[in-house]
């Protein structure tokens, strides 16, 4: 058997990057904080709870500092990111033969809370009119800068804590809403999946 703080440290290491995997040109983004002395083999199952939206912030980038237009995101967009969250979040914890989501605490259950601080999209959300009649490529849709927490359920005491922002897609792309959904996706896809193969290690799957 593996000894506990090896364990431990491949966890940790699994979830270095706040809600996405850093890119190769950029750095990893390391926890803010994390508590000592964990025992994360005792959680087997994860309640996850929903995306946390209620205070993001529309940030615009430096260039469309001067526009006197309103930048905002319509609330069913928000709702649609939570959804995607959620969904993604469902299949890759517990998909192939992963680990359960439950919706109350428990001894063995880890509870994972994120939340979306701001979004930087590149173009004006809603349409940008300047841009009628020209295909346009970004790098990405935008930045998010956001918060993860991983807690016990039932003491709800913060076991590890990360902050940063990160690109929201990594390639050039038309700036289109399948192609920012799809980078969404991927996003929370990244996130998803470092938590559960770090999960994985720390029960020796």
């Amino acid at each position: 058997m593996k000894p506990e703080f090896f364990r431990r440290a491949h966890f940790i290491a699994g979830v270095f990057a706040l809600l996405f995997a850093a890119s190769a040109a950029a750095q990893e983004v390391e926890p803010t904080w994390v508590k000592e002395g964990v025992d994360w083999e005792q959680y087997n199952k994860f309640l996850v709870k929903p995306l946390n939206i209620d205070d993001v912030k529309v940030i615009r980038p430096p260039w469309a500092e001067d526009d006197p237009r309103e930048w905002t995101i319509d609330i069913q967009d928000l709702e649609a990111i939570q959804a995607i969250f959620r969904d993604v979040m469902r299949e890759v914890l517990s998909g192939n033969d992963g680990y359960k989501l439950v919706y109350a605490e428990g001894k063995d259950v880890l509870e994972v809370e994120v939340e979306l601080l701001s979004i930087m999209p590149w173009l004006r959300p809603g349409g940008d009119e300047d841009m009628d009649g020209f295909e346009v490529k970004t790098l990405g849709s935008g930045e998010i800068t956001g918060r993860a927490e991983l807690r016990d359920s039932t003491t709800r005491e913060l076991l590890l804590l990360i902050e940063g922002d990160k690109a929201v897609g990594e390639k050039y792309a038309q700036f289109t809403l399948a192609n920012n959904i799809s980078n969404i996706q991927s996003m929370f896809t990244a996130f998803a999946t470092r938590l559960r193969n770090s999960m994985d290690r720390v029960h020796g799957k």
